[in-house]
């Protein structure tokens, strides 16, 4: 059997940041994938880093990201296309806007210096943007980055530091002796190992069930969309019309959203990300936003599915046990959020202790949620979320 002093489940960009932060500290680290490195969410992102003003216990985790992330090509040694450009949420109608406005008191409760900004302020940042857009929340903090390059960048530094990442090899199961951790099992065989960390994603419920441990997670199925490229339009990250959009430095404006359903994945199997008709519907409000872009060619659609916690902020946790168990689930924020993660992971795994803000982020803060939390709000396989 072979051993290793971490095995990490999942190799999405979380599992890699923190594969690679325990390798750059000596640690010899194998990070399993039921399928292809940074198939899922990761390589499918918009490529947002969120300051995460409408959560506040999640905002200070953010804020260290945002901080790593203007080291991360020089750290990498590859580029991220990092563009730390600020963010902008637009609203295109009345009801959006007043929405919108209670949104903002929450955000200024964060320490994040967001502003109202007016429709006419709104399009002299993005001059492009509908006459109609009502007005917005606009910051210069955060930013985003490409997403396939910024997974490429963390597995190859992880691969040159020694780590091992084993594709189409899933977890089944965990093994554990005196309520401690003492492997892994694969479709490929165990690994010996006094520590496991749990960065399955949408599969993180299923994976701490092998220990006995409950996490509510759900899955959902999420499309994106990317067009040919076009002028440079605009550089912050924006949310708008139910769109989460950037443009990219080709100049293709790569989006997603709209609603997404709710899916059952499994160890093992790659689940379903057919493109549907969902698309049309982006693209329309993509043209409801961008009246400019009617003539532009649309390149290709994909999808992939994202974790959600019932409250949709992350959970970051070293159990007792057993001992040796870390949870690492990042609710969909795993892009922007992967760099101060993986570092306060890393750091559990190697002395038990971060210091990074992680305190408010425990499994502690569900343990009064219903066990058929899912099935009352609706959050079912097959269900679709608008």
């Amino acid at each position: 059997m072979s051993s290793a002093d971490v095995v990490i489940i999942g190799a999405g960009l979380t599992g890699l940041s923190t594969g690679y932060w325990l390798a750059k500290a000596g640690a010899k680290v194998v990070i399993l994938d039921k399928g292809r490195t940074a198939w899922e969410a990761s390589s499918r992102a918009t490529g947002f880093l969120s300051l995460r003003g409408e959560h506040p216990t999640e905002s200070p985790l953010a804020a260290e990201a945002e901080k790593l992330w203007g080291t991360l090509d020089e750290e990498l040694g590859s580029p991220t296309e990092w563009l730390p450009k600020g963010r902008l949420w637009v609203a295109l109608t009345d009801e959006d806007w007043r929405e919108m406005q209670i949104t903002y008191q929450k955000f200024r409760k964060s320490g994040v210096p967001f502003r109202l900004v007016s429709g006419e302020e709104a399009r002299a940042i993005v001059p492009s943007l509908s006459p109609g857009v009502r007005g917005g929340i606009h910051t210069t903090r955060s930013g985003h980055a490409n997403p396939q390059r910024t997974s490429q960048a963390f597995a190859w530094a992880f691969q040159r530091l020694g780590g091992t990442i084993r594709e189409f090899s899933p977890a089944i199961g965990i093994q554990t002796a005196g309520g401690r951790v003492t492997g892994v099992k694969t479709t490929s065989g165990a690994i010996g190992t006094d520590i496991v960390v749990n960065c399955a994603g949408p599969q993180s419920g299923l994976v701490g069930a092998m220990v006995g441990i409950s996490i509510p997670v759900a899955a959902a199925r999420l499309e994106a969309t990317v067009t040919a490229p076009v002028a440079p339009l605009f550089d912050v990250a924006m949310v708008a019309h139910g769109l989460s959009l950037r443009q990219t430095r080709r100049g293709n404006i790569h989006f997603n959203g709209g609603p997404h359903e709710w899916i059952e994945p499994g160890l093992t199997e790659e689940p379903a990300k057919p493109s549907t008709p969902v698309v049309r519907g982006m693209c329309t409000r993509l043209l409801e936003l961008f009246p400019s872009l009617g003539n532009v060619q649309v390149l290709r659609s994909w999808a992939g599915v994202v974790d959600v916690t019932p409250d949709q902020a992350c959970i970051v946790q070293r159990l007792s046990i057993p001992e040796g168990f870390i949870v690492a689930v990042t609710s969909g924020h795993g892009f922007g959020m992967a760099p101060s993660i993986g570092r306060a992971v890393a750091d559990l795994a190697l002395t038990g202790r971060t210091a990074m803000p992680i305190e408010h982020l425990t499994l502690d803060r569900f343990a009064h949620l219903p066990p058929n939390w899912r099935s009352m709000w609706g959050w079912t396989a097959g269900s679709v979320n608008t």
